[in-house]
C-alpha cells in the first residue's frame, strides 16, 4: 500500500506584522511532465512544471513515458522508512518484466547535497535500496537500463521552501549559522528555599533556673565565641553566672528579657553562623531518581536584586517521599560571605542531571514545532528551506538532533519562527 505523506502548504499572506518580510515564498510541490531518451540521444529538457499534476499511473506514483515505455515511480511509507518503488508498462498500460532492467534515480537537494538511489527487483517493481531521507524536495533524475537501451527522465519535487531577498533578509535579522557537536549538560529546574544551616545554629539554654540579671544581645548582634550572652542569678545558690556564646555568628532570635523567670527549658537567644545556608529543594516523583549527591547545580533568585545566582553541589537526597505531598527534597550548602543569601529566601535550583557529546547540536532557537514534528531551516544564501528533524536531550539552550542534520549544515539559527509563519500551520499532502 502507498501513503502519501503530509508537509508544508504556504498558508497564503502573512500576518501583517511579517508580511513585509516577504519577496517571495515559494513552497512548491513536484512537476508532471517528463522526457526520454536511449542511448546516446540528448538529455530530456527539464521541466520544472510548478502548476499542473504530474501524471499518475495505475498505483497513483508519478507516471513517465517515453520510447515504447512506461515508469511509474512512488513512496511507499506504510509503516516503514519512506523508499522508492518503481512499476514498468509497455505503452497499452501490460506490464513489463522489469528482471530485464536495472534502475538508479539521483536526488539532488537544497544546499548542493545529493542522495544516489540504488534500486533491486523485487516482486512486480523495483525497490530502493535506501530510504528517501525527509524533506521529499529535490531535482531528481531518473536513469532505465532495459534491453540494451538507456531511458532518462527528470522531475522537480520541492516542499518548505522560501525565498528572500537580502534586504528582507537582514530586516527581519534572520541569522545563519551551523550545526556543530557540542558539549551538552542536561539539567532539571526545581523550586527551594533558603535555610539556616542546621548544623552552624544554636539555641542558648541557661545551665539552672533563675532570673535574668543582665541580657547582654539584641537581635541582629554578631557575637563571638565566648562573648557574654546574659547573667542569670541561680534560684537556688542565689550566685550569678554567665552565658557565654557557644559559637560565632549573628543573634537571629531573642527570646527572653532582663528580669524573666527562666529554667534549664527556656531559650534565651539563637546564634548562627551565616557564613554559609542551606537550600533545599523539592524532589518531585519524576526527577527525583535523577538527582544524586555531587551533582552541580545553580541557585537562582530571581526575585532578588540583580537575579542573583550562585553555583553548588548537591550535598544531601532523600531517601523517601513525604506520605502527605509525594514529594522528597534534597539540599545544597551554599557559600554565603556576603550573607546575601538570607533565610526564607524562595530560588530556583537547576541540577545537572546529565552531561554528554552531542554529535550534532543546534541552538533552540532554531528548532520550530511543526503539525509534523520538529524541524529546522536549512539555508543557502537568501533561500531556505524546512528540514525535519528527530531532536534529543536539551539543556535549553542547546538541543542534540538525532536525525534530519549533519555537522557543519548550514541552517537558521535566530528569527526562524518568521521562516514558518510563512510557510503556515495548514498540512498540505507531498506530491510523490
Amino acid at each position: 500500500m502507498r501513503r502519501e505523506r503530509h508537509g508544508m502548504r504556504p498558508a497564503g499572506l502573512l500576518p501583517l506584522a511579517v508580511a513585509f518580510l516577504l519577496v517571495s515564498a515559494a513552497p512548491i510541490l513536484g512537476c508532471g511532465k517528463s522526457g526520454t531518451r536511449a542511448e546516446g540521444d540528448a538529455h530530456a529538457e527539464h521541466d520544472d512544471d510548478h502548476g499542473d499534476e504530474a501524471a499518475r499511473g495505475p498505483r497513483g506514483g508519478r507516471l513517465f513515458e517515453g520510447d515504447g515505455i512506461r515508469l511509474e515511480l512512488l513512496i511507499a511509507e506504510e509503516g516503514i522508512p519512506p523508499e522508492y518503488r518503481a512499476y514498468l508498462y509497455e505503452e497499452n498500460g501490460k506490464p513489463l518484466d522489469r528482471a530485464e532492467g536495472s534502475l538508479h534515480v539521483v536526488l539532488d537537494r537544497f544546499g548542493g547535497r545529493r542522495d544516489s538511489l540504488a534500486f533491486r527487483a523485487e516482486g512486480d517493481r523495483f525497490r530502493s535500496t535506501t530510504s528517501v531521507l525527509e524533506p521529499h524536495s529535490f531535482e531528481a533524475a531518473i536513469v532505465l537500463d532495459r534491453a540494451g537501451r538507456r531511458h532518462q527522465w527528470t522531475f522537480t519535487q520541492h516542499e518548505g521552501r522560501v525565498e528572500l531577498s537580502p534586504e528582507a533578509v537582514a530586516r527581519a535579522r534572520i541569522q545563519g549559522g551551523v550545526a556543530t557537536p557540542r558539549q551538552i549538560a542536561v539539567t532539571v529546574e526545581t523550586p527551594g528555599e533558603v535555610r539556616l544551616n542546621g548544623e552552624a545554629v544554636v539555641q542558648v539554654h541557661p545551665r539552672y533556673a533563675g532570673v535574668v540579671r543582665k541580657l547582654a544581645i539584641r537581635l541582629g548582634d554578631t557575637v563571638a565565641k565566648g562573648d557574654l550572652i546574659a547573667v542569670i542569678q541561680s534560684h537556688e545558690s542565689l550566685a550569678e553566672y554567665e552565658i557565654l556564646a557557644p559559637i560565632g555568628g549573628t543573634v537571629v532570635s531573642r527570646d527572653i528579657i532582663d528580669g524573666q523567670s527562666v529554667d534549664r527549658e527556656s531559650v534565651i537567644g539563637t546564634i548562627a553562623d551565616l557564613s554559609s545556608v542551606w537550600v533545599d529543594f523539592a524532589l518531585y516523583p519524576q526527577i527525583a531518581g535523577r538527582v544524586r549527591r555531587g551533582q552541580a547545580a545553580v541557585v537562582h533568585a530571581a526575585a532578588a536584586e540583580n537575579g542573583m545566582r550562585a553555583p553548588g553541589t548537591v550535598s544531601y537526597v532523600g531517601p523517601l517521599l513525604e506520605q502527605d505531598t509525594r514529594v522528597s527534597y534534597g539540599r545544597i550548602v551554599l557559600p554565603n560571605p556576603a550573607r546575601r543569601w538570607q533565610p526564607g529566601l524562595y530560588v530556583t535550583v537547576s541540577a545537572t542531571v546529565e552531561q554528554f557529546h552531542a554529535l550534532v547540536a543546534v541552538p533552540e532557537d532554531a528548532v520550530v514545532r511543526t503539525s509534523g514534528g520538529p524541524a529546522v531551516f536549512r539555508v543557502s544564501g537568501a533561500s531556505f528551506e524546512l528540514q525535519p528533524v528527530v531532536t534529543g536531550r536539551t539543556d535549553r539552550r542547546w538541543t542534540e538532533i538525532n536525525e534530519g542534520l549533519r555537522p557543519g549544515d548550514s541552517i537558521v539559527v535566530a528569527n526562524a519562527y518568521l521562516l514558518k509563519a510563512e510557510l503556515g500551520k495548514s498540512e498540505a499532502t507531498h506530491d510523490h
